[in-house]
C-alpha cells in the first residue's frame, strides 16, 4: 500500500525557518515503513526542496520561506499586515501527488490557525482523479478536534491516539519504542529535528504541552546517543532538540552530553523550545558548552513576581540572573543568550512587559519577545469566534493593544541592539 505524508503551506502573516520540521510525520513514517508500507513525504516547507534554484540560509540553517501574498480571509480583514502563503506551489503539490497516486494520504497541522493549509490539501486531493483514504492528524486536531472534522477529512486522529485502525498500525505509547525520525525523504539537509522527551513536568496557563502529552515521557540516553551518531554518520551537524523540559531530570543531561562527548561528536545542538532557568547550573552548563550547545534560549517569560506565581512559579528573577551567571561564568558571550518573554498574557499590563524588557537588558543579554497565543484546551484560552484569531500575529489586534505591543517590539530592539554593541543599558539611549 503506498502512503503518502504531506507537511501543508502555512498561511500566517509572518514565517520563518527556526529549525523547523515536521517530525511527528517523520516518526510516523519510520514506523509505517517497519510495517512495510510504501511511504512518500511532501514537505511543503522544505526550503531546500529541488523545485528552488537558490536557497539562502543563515550559519546555523535558518531561513526565510518562499512566500506570495494571498488575500485574507475575512475574520482577518482588519489586520493591518499582509497575509502570506509560505511554502511549495500549489501546482507543485498537486503533481506530486498525482504522480504518487497514494491509497493514503495522511495530513498534518501544527499550529491551529494554519489549518487553511490543510483545507488548501484537502481540495488538491479532491480536484484529481483519485480517491485515497484521507486522515488528519497533529497539534490542531488533537486540540480542535470538532473543528478538524469539519473539514471533511475520512477520520481525524489526536496525537494520544495510539493505534491507526484503518491501516493496522500501533503508535508506541512509551516513547523509548519509537524508532530514529526518517530523514531518508529529504535529499539535503542543513539540520535535523529530534527529541529526547515528550512533555513537561509543568503546567504551565499558556502552554498546550499537557494536553498533547499528559506529562513528560523520556528515552533512554543510550538510544538518544545512538540517534544522533546515525545521523552525524550520515553528514548532519546541526540537531535541533525539540524537548518542553530538556534539562530536566539534571542527571539524565549530564549523561547525554557524557555520551555525546564520550562517542566524538562535535554537533551544533540548538534549543529553540528554551531551557528552565533554574536547571541551568554550574555542571550544565559547563556539558552544554563542552558537547556544543549554540545561543542558548532561555525561558523566563516575565520577571514580575506576581505573574510568575500565576504562571506556576516555574522561575524567578534571580534564578535568571544565576542562569546567565553560570552560562558566561563557563565562556557563554552574553550578546549570544537570549531570554523568552511573552508579552499580551491575560491580566498582564505592558508597563510589566516594558519591565521585564528592561530587566533583561540589565542583565546584558538578548530578548526574543513572544506575542502571547490564547490556545485551545488550556487554562488561558479566549472564547474566539475562529481558531485563524489565535494566531500571535493576530490576537494583540484583536484585543487592540497593536500600539502597546510596537512599543514592546521597538524597546525589545532597542536593547537587542545594545547587546551587540556592547553598550551597557544605561547608556544605550544617549548612543542611539
Amino acid at each position: 500500500m503506498k502512503i503518502l505524508l504531506i507537511n501543508p503551506p502555512i498561511y500566517d502573516f509572518a514565517a520563518y525557518d527556526f529549525w523547523m520540521k515536521p517530525l511527528g510525520l517523520l516518526y510516523l513514517s519510520s514506523i509505517l515503513k517497519e510495517k512495510g508500507y510504501e511511504v512518500s513525504l511532501i514537505d511543503a516547507t522544505y526550503r531546500q526542496d529541488s523545485f528552488y534554484s537558490y536557497v539562502k540560509s543563515d550559519r546555523f540553517g535558518r531561513g526565510k520561506f518562499n512566500a506570495e501574498e494571498v488575500k485574507k480571509p475575512g475574520v482577518l480583514k482588519d489586520i493591518p499586515r499582509r497575509y502570506r502563503r509560505y511554502g511549495l506551489p500549489r501546482d507543485v503539490i498537486k503533481k506530486r501527488l498525482k504522480d504518487f497516486t497514494p491509497e493514503v494520504v495522511m495530513v498534518t497541522c501544527a499550529m491551529t490557525y494554519w489549518y487553511p493549509g490543510v483545507v488548501e490539501i484537502k481540495e488538491i486531493v479532491d480536484s484529481l482523479d483519485i480517491e485515497p483514504l484521507l486522515l488528519l492528524g497533529g497539534i490542531y486536531p488533537t486540540l480542535l478536534s470538532e473543528h478538524a472534522r469539519l473539514l471533511g477529512f475520512d477520520r481525524v486522529h489526536k496525537i494520544s491516539d495510539n493505534r491507526i485502525s484503518e491501516l493496522d498500525v500501533e503508535i508506541p505509547e512509551d516513547f523509548n519504542f519509537y524508532p530514529p525520525p526518517d530523514y531518508s525523504h529529504y535529499e539535503k539537509l542543513e539540520y535535523v529535528a529530534i527529541a529526547t522527551s515528550l512533555g513537561c513536568p509543568f503546567s504551565c496557563p499558556y502552554c498546550a504541552s499537557p494536553n498533547l502529552y499528559g506529562g513528560k515521557k523520556e528515552k533512554e540516553v543510550g538510544q538518544v546517543v545512538e540517534e544522533i551518531g546515525f545521523l552525524y554518520k550520515k553528514g548532519i551537524r546541526r540537531f535541533a532538540l525539540y524537548d518542553d523540559a530538556l534539562l530536566i531530570p539534571e542527571e539524565r543531561f549530564l549523561a547525554l552530553c557524557h555520551g555525546i562527548k564520550k562517542n566524538g561528536f562535535s554537533p551544533d545542538f540548538f534549543t529553540p523550545n528554551g531551557l528552565h532557568c533554574r536547571f541551568l547550573t554550574k555542571s550544565v552548563t559547563k556539558a552544554m558548552l563542552e558537547v556544543g550547545f549554540r545561543e542558548p534560549r532561555i525561558s523566563l517569560e516575565t520577571t514580575d513576581p506576581k505573574l510568575q506565581k500565576r504562571l506556576n512559579l516555574k522561575t524567578t528573577y534571580e534564578e535568571f540572573v544565576q542562569a546567565v551567571d553560570n552560562l558566561t561564568r563557563v565562556g557563554y558571550r552574553k550578546n549570544h543568550i537570549y531570554a523568552y518573554l511573552l508579552a499580551g498574557l491575560p491580566l498582564q499590563s505592558y508597563r510589566s512587559v516594558m519591565k521585564s524588557i528592561l530587566d533583561v537588558g540589565k542583565v546584558g543579554v538578548k530578548v526574543s519577545l513572544g506575542e502571547f497565543s490564547p490556545i485551545p484546551g488550556t487554562p488561558m484560552e479566549q472564547s474566539l469566534s475562529d481558531p485563524l484569531l489565535t494566531n500571535n500575529s493576530v490576537y494583540y489586534h484583536y484585543v487592540g493593544e497593536a500600539k502597546e505591543m510596537e512599543c514592546a517590539k521597538r524597546l525589545t530592539k532597542w536593547v537587542n541592539d545594545g547587546v551587540d554593541l556592547g553598550i551597557p543599558l544605561p547608556r544605550i539611549r544617549d548612543y542611539l
